[in-house]
């Protein structure tokens, strides 16, 4: 945890950074974002997962936040190269506080503080603010989503769901994330997230839609979704089976495999995806991986 006492336009603010610790503080941090979003990350924090990747930046003035910003770091894996990428996420300014400049600050805070550290950043914008973050150099990007028409066929695999309330579960669950390998050509990495999703949330999240296949040696994250089986990520720990084990997840009706994720296999159709009033801004270090190759942020690190 970090504290500073700085100024903008001549107004004093207390700057806190990485404070989920001080509990008070957080829970001010929780109702602003409840406030914005109707959701908080307490659970998360609960979890004791929420780790050191996951980076508060928050302006106080007294006690009481009036702007934050969440700085989320991710090793990301391509084909090519290993990326220090950032996302920053759940920005908000209080309405009494509003064009004042605050937001900027952390932004740019942010961008002086991981100046050599990081190669890139991408974030989910509100359609209101669409015109916000092309002045730090953004540029928006479209994704697309990968899918393939699909025919269940007989299998014989065994599917066991996963309970990450049980402790041998979780061990497992988390031994995968660890050391399993995913088929994803732009791979975030994102372990302490995948548990945001799928362990600190069930209410909202992926609890019940974790999936072991023992003799595939593979674990698979999907919900069918009507004739749809939409697959969130899978992991597996030797040779790669993931169509047999996408077969053996589906339900007899399923006609179309979604991916949450790009794949590296190339035996998948793209189509132009974009969540409803979100736009995706990346920093044009990043342009190559969307304009020149049909890519998506993995679902399962949106924050």
């Amino acid at each position: 945890m970090e504290i500073k006492d700085i100024y903008i336009n001549k107004k004093p603010y207390t700057l806190h950074i990485a404070y989920q610790d001080d509990e008070a503080k957080r829970k001010a941090f929780h109702a602003m974002t409840y406030d914005f979003w109707e959701f908080t990350f307490e659970s998360y924090y609960q979890s004791g997962y929420w780790d050191e990747h996951c980076i508060l930046f928050s302006l106080f003035e007294g006690e009481v936040i009036v702007a934050h910003t969440t700085l989320s770091l991710f090793a990301t894996h391509t084909p090519t190269a290993t990326l220090q990428l950032g996302q920053l996420g759940t920005v908000m300014t209080a309405a009494t506080h509003s064009r004042q400049g605050l937001s900027r600050f952390l932004m740019n805070y942010i961008f002086d503080r991981y100046r050599n550290q990081l190669e890139g950043y991408f974030l989910f914008a509100n359609d209101t603010v669409l015109d916000f973050y092309p002045k730090f150099g953004f540029v928006q990007a479209r994704e697309f989503q990968a899918t393939k028409v699909f025919q269940k066929q007989p299998s014989s695999y065994t599917v066991q769901s996963v309970d990450l309330t049980h402790p041998v579960d979780l061990q497992l669950f988390q031994h995968y994330l660890k050391t399993g390998k995913t088929a994803c050509r732009f791979d975030t990495s994102n372990y302490g997230l995948t548990h945001f999703y799928c362990y600190a949330n069930p209410d909202f999240g992926f609890a019940e839609s974790i999936y072991l296949l023992p003799e595939l040696e593979t674990l698979v994250i999907a919900q069918q979704e009507e004739t749809d089986l939409l697959i969130l990520q899978a992991y597996y720990l030797g040779q790669n089976q993931l169509d047999q084990a996408f077969n053996a997840v589906a339900a007899t009706n399923t006609t179309r495999l979604v991916l949450g994720y790009t794949p590296a296999e190339d035996d998948y159709d793209f189509h132009p995806y974009k969540e409803e009033d979100l736009t995706l801004f990346i920093t044009p270090s990043l342009l190559p991986y969307f304009e020149e190759q049909h890519t998506m942020i993995p679902l399962l690190s949106h924050t």
